[in-house]
């Protein structure tokens, strides 16, 4: 879903809860979409850390749309795991914050939309929704054979080739 869609439905979403949750709407709202910066650490993690820019990483992750099909390919997105989300749970009730009840559920809220993306696109699993998860199917797609690391030397070829052709 583009970070755009989530802005809005965030939007959407904060504007009916606001006569319940008053300003920690706007916390519930702003969360609805930062919680994908996790996108922006995957980038500059994937580049080895040499390239910051936030244009190359929205076409490095527009990229890897063509792979979704691809049997060698697995995302994972760090803030949307169970490793995540349990901690800040417990924390939110443990402490008994508004302000974190509210970052906690506009992470839900933006997880479940995503969700909902990628059930329609037929790519839920494409997607590791835990950390341990991630590198069990990482270790069987590799014992298949299979080279993850050529769609990433792919999509930094592509994005590389564009701007040696801007």
């Amino acid at each position: 879903m583009s970070p755009t869609a989530h802005v809005v439905y965030g939007g959407a979403a904060a504007a009916v809860i606001y006569p319940a949750a008053g300003a920690y709407s706007l916390v519930f709202w702003a969360a609805s979409f930062l919680i994908d910066l996790d996108h922006y650490f995957d980038y500059v993690y994937h580049n080895g850390f040499t390239d910051l820019s936030f244009r190359k990483m929205f076409d490095y992750h527009n990229a890897l749309d063509a792979f979704w099909f691809n049997p060698a390919f697995l995302n994972i997105e760090m803030f949307h795991t169970v490793e995540v989300m349990l901690p800040l749970y417990l924390l939110t009730a443990w402490t008994g914050s508004a302000l974190l009840l509210a970052v906690f559920f506009g992470f839900v809220f933006h997880i479940a939309l995503d969700m909902v993306y990628l059930y329609r696109n037929g790519i839920f699993f494409m997607r590791a929704y835990s950390i341990t998860e991630y590198f069990m199917r990482m270790r069987a797609i590799k014992e298949k054979g299979y080279r993850p690391e050529e769609i990433l030397e792919a999509v930094f070829s592509d994005i590389n080739g564009r701007d040696k052709r801007a």
